[in-house]
């Protein structure tokens, strides 16, 4: 069996979640795993942290004044190159490379030097841009043929001086582009349709859906969670949930959509600051974090319809819980959403379209005691995490046997 060696920003939230996951089920299939992070809490076993949290905040601060996000870090990547060294890793599965924990030009000239396989999951755009880690909101196309004077310097990794966009753009594409042994998985068809028309339009590629846990997420009695949110007889409970609940999550459409509804639905918001949950108009429920997994399952079975007003997310996770707990999804059409919301499980409008949002909100909130279970059935058939990790883990046989 093989040792395989994952890598990402931190060992928690949803990519932390989606990586351990895959750790488990290598483990059962025989192989020899170590889990590499730089941020987050410790864990012991195969989990190894590196770097330091004075290099991650100096590598912040280049982000912000030079626009050099993935430039610093160097003495962190040597240590985890180190790490590597030691472990020997027969193939690396790679998540966010970007994330102020990395050299980029130094663990990828690395990965080339030793000719190790890299599997190497795309969360999002930035490995194929010269900043941003999507481009969607601004409709920049720029980094199909090369970036420069990037619209979103101040979006995250924001840059509040200067813009190498150029730069940066020009070394990912020399860099990513020398690997010999990459297969880049994105997990939405749209994305892989964005690096079909990248510098990366070469690598090797695979679609695989993360997936939920079923076994957690599932229909269930929701009178007790309706009672304690305060939703009235006849109200609809319109749920949306976001971390963070920032401008590309659409956190004012969905206050416009609560003053659109006024006393027809209850609007609850979950993964709120304590400055927006100050702000909030009378009658919208903020929430600034669940109190535990279960928690967050209560609010998706209580609720008659997810709201998911995003204008950029490349292959949601709260689409898919909210399906797997029975409920259907009211969303924007826009990247992975798209391929998620079939009918009649959900329904996508116009990017922007506040009331054709809260429109379809309210038709499928009217309609989920019937779509209950077809949600469901979506669930199990397109969104199983087990069905995920079984497809990594032929991708990982297919990558360690290629010569």
């Amino acid at each position: 069996m093989a040792k395989i060696a994952f890598i990402n920003t931190v060992c928690t939230g949803s990519h932390g979640r989606i990586m351990d996951d895959l750790r488990r089920g290598a483990q059962s299939a025989g192989h020899c795993c170590r889990v590499y992070y730089s941020r987050g809490p410790a864990r012991e076993g195969d989990f190894i942290r590196f770097g330091s949290a004075a290099e991650v905040a100096l590598h912040g601060a280049a982000s912000r004044l030079l626009d050099a996000h993935g430039l610093f870090s160097r003495r962190a990547t040597r240590q985890l190159l180190q790490y590597l060294d030691a472990f020997k890793p027969d193939l690396i599965h790679l998540h966010n490379a970007h994330g102020y924990y990395l050299c980029v030009p130094l663990f990828f000239d690395w990965i080339r030097r030793t000719g190790v396989p890299l599997v190497w999951t795309l969360h999002d755009c930035w490995a194929l841009t010269g900043h941003c880690s999507h481009f969607v909101r601004a409709g920049c196309e720029r980094w199909q043929t090369g970036c420069h004077d990037c619209p979103l310097l101040q979006e995250y990794p924001a840059s509040f001086l200067l813009d190498c966009s150029r730069r940066n753009w020009n070394l990912k594409q020399k860099t990513f582009s020398a690997l010999p042994r990459l297969t880049l998985v994105t997990p939405s068809q749209w994305l892989a349709g964005v690096v079909e028309k990248s510098f990366l339009q070469s690598a090797r590629r695979r679609v695989i859906g993360n997936g939920v846990d079923l076994s957690l997420f599932t229909p269930g009695d929701a009178a007790q969670t309706r009672k304690a949110l305060g939703v009235a007889p006849g109200q609809a409970l319109l749920l949306a949930v976001a971390a963070p609940f920032d401008a590309r999550k659409g956190f004012a459409d969905a206050l416009e959509i609560a003053r659109l509804l006024a006393e027809r639905a209850k609007v609850v918001l979950v993964g709120l600051t304590q400055k927006q949950l100050a702000s909030l108009p009378a009658g919208v429920t903020g929430i600034a974090r669940t109190d535990g997994p279960q928690a967050l399952v209560d609010l998706y079975r209580a609720a008659d319809c997810l709201l998911n007003p995003t204008y950029e997310d490349t292959y949601p996770t709260v689409n898919m819980e909210a399906m797997a707990c029975g409920t259907p999804v009211a969303a924007y059409g826009v990247c992975g959403c798209t391929e998620q919301l079939q009918s009649p499980c959900g329904r996508s409008v116009p990017a922007g379209d506040v009331r054709a949002l809260a429109q379809a909100a309210m038709a499928l909130s009217e309609q989920k005691p019937g779509l209950s279970a077809i949600c469901r059935e979506k669930a199990v058939c397109d969104f199983d995490r087990t069905a995920a990790v079984k497809a990594y883990l032929e991708l990982y046989c297919e990558a360690l046997h290629e010569s």
